[in-house]
């Protein structure tokens, strides 16, 4: 019996271990995958009279989130000469190297002129996007000036021959040396576009790879469990981490990326723990395991916003959740006079159908209960002066209009109330809160013909066509 107890056991391990090997292995593989390389045409040889060969710049990118941009994991330059394209690690390297020389002799380009100094300043612009401050000249070699800031200056130190070929660039970080009173072309660049120029698969493939191979990345996976939120939740979430490697052995250094993968029924959501609660991930695993109906039930839930999401000491006396109609309330904190924490929308069945962390306020509570399908939005758009919608008015007379609404519904969807004069817009009254009633003088002068009309309209946030009105009020006016 024993022996059987001990297979068993060890089976179960094996198989556990099995199934989290696939796992982590099926995460990798989606990491991998959400690796992208982008490349950059920043100079072609056709587009400008400096450089016989096309420039290239390649990213290998990364995002540890799924709604921000993108961190830059290895960046390359390229220049193509002939079929052949060389990587640089820099600009500075690229353009003090023999390849990029060559490339000047190969276009004819000399430095001669000032109109040669302004095409090479234009040229410099394609790769740092910057104006330049101008330039000047000591005999055969010719300095152009990148930022300059206090005695910090960056420049070109470009060096040419008695013809004016080009024969050495050396970029300075900090020149040290007097600048004259003024330089010369100051800001003054001739427009290049490479609109019309594309970067052919074989070249884009071969710096993808190259950036590939040349980096020294890895990805390191920990899951990480919470009691908690496996009990209400089929959620998995593992601490991860994109290590990048710099530099030879002895002498490297290494960047560390830390960030959240989030996993459920095979979709990844790179995420981040404090953010965990509100992503749409989250709420679908919700609703497949956990029913939110006991005062058990949301104890549950607070002891998952207790793991992710802990009250301050502050706060802890504020702690609490409680149930009004089909939402559910978890105050989390106080910020000035005004309580939030999370507000969670249920359905007929006790599933939670909406979470939002949120200022408890009757204008966030009917914010979220318009989210419920069954809701019926009253927004009390009513007319109460002047008493009735056909009115009569004397020559030069004003009129007064008030409008009353419920500001609290109005709010919760950001509303807004359009002025239309004789079928022309006319007027708006929005704001980032609106207040009940809106009034409103029409002047006589502005009732110059007999009869007017004039239509107020509540519209949602964003919302500018009239046939989708919250509310309408409208008024005929003859004038006597």
């Amino acid at each position: 019996m024993k022996t059987i107890v001990i297979s068993i056991l060890t089976f179960v391990s094996l198989a556990a271990f099995g199934q989290n090997n696939a796992e982590q292995t099926k995460i990798k593989d989606y990491l991998e995958s959400s690796l992208l390389n982008k490349n950059t045409l920043l100079i072609s040889s056709a587009w400008q009279k400096v450089t016989a060969s096309d420039i290239y710049q390649s990213e290998l990118l990364f995002s540890t989130n799924h709604h921000d941009g993108h961190n830059i994991v290895q960046l390359q330059y390229f220049i193509k000469t002939g079929n052949k394209l060389i990587a640089f690690k820099d600009q500075n390297d690229l353009l003090a190297s023999n390849a990029f020389l060559e490339s000047l002799k190969s276009k004819k380009f000399k430095l001669t002129t000032e109109d040669d100094g302004v095409a090479f300043q234009s040229f410099l612009k394609l790769l740092d996007y910057k104006n330049g401050l101008g330039f000047f000249t000591e005999d055969n070699t010719w300095y152009f000036i990148r930022d300059k800031f206090f005695d910090d200056i960056k420049a070109y130190i470009v060096t040419t021959d008695s013809k004016g070929e080009i024969v050495s660039i050396v970029y300075q970080d900090e020149l040290e040396k007097n600048l004259p009173e003024t330089l010369l072309q100051a800001g003054k660049n001739i427009d290049s576009t490479n609109s019309e120029a594309s970067i052919s698969k074989a070249d884009s493939d071969f710096m993808r790879n190259y950036l590939y191979k040349n980096t020294n990345y890895k990805f390191e996976i920990t899951p990480l469990n919470f009691y908690s939120i496996n009990k209400i939740s089929n959620i998995s979430i593992n601490k991860c981490n994109l290590k990048v490697t710099e530099g030879e052995e002895g002498n490297s250094f290494t960047n560390n990326t830390p960030f959240v993968l989030v996993s459920s029924n095979n979709e990844y959501i790179k995420s981040s723990i404090d953010v965990l609660l509100e992503i749409p991930i989250f709420l679908n695993s919700l609703q497949e395991k956990y029913t939110l109906k006991t005062e058990d039930d949301a104890r549950l839930f607070q002891y998952v916003l207790d793991d992710l999401s802990p009250v301050s000491k502050f706060d802890i006396e504020l702690k609490t959740f409680y149930k009004k109609d089909n939402m559910w309330f978890f105050v989390r904190e106080k910020s000035f006079d005004d309580l939030k924490g999370y507000i969670l929308l249920v359905d007929e069945k006790n599933k939670v159908s909406h979470l939002e962390y949120a200022k408890i306020s009757e204008e966030s509570i009917l914010r979220i209960k318009m989210k419920d399908p069954n809701f019926k939005a009253d927004y009390k758009f009513k007319l109460e002066q002047p008493t009735t919608t056909k009115v009569k008015v004397k020559q030069g007379e004003d009129l007064y209009v008030e409008i009353s609404f419920d500001a609290n519904m109005v709010n919760a969807v950001g509303a807004w109330v359009l002025t239309q004069r004789d079928g022309e817009n006319a007027g708006m009254y929005a704001g980032t809160s609106i207040d009940s009633p809106f009034t409103k003088r029409i002047p006589g002068a502005a009732l110059e013909n007999q009869f007017h009309t004039y239509e107020y309209y509540l519209l949602k946030n964003g919302e500018k066509n009239v046939e989708n009105a919250l509310g309408k009020v409208k008024i005929e006016i003859e004038v006597e």
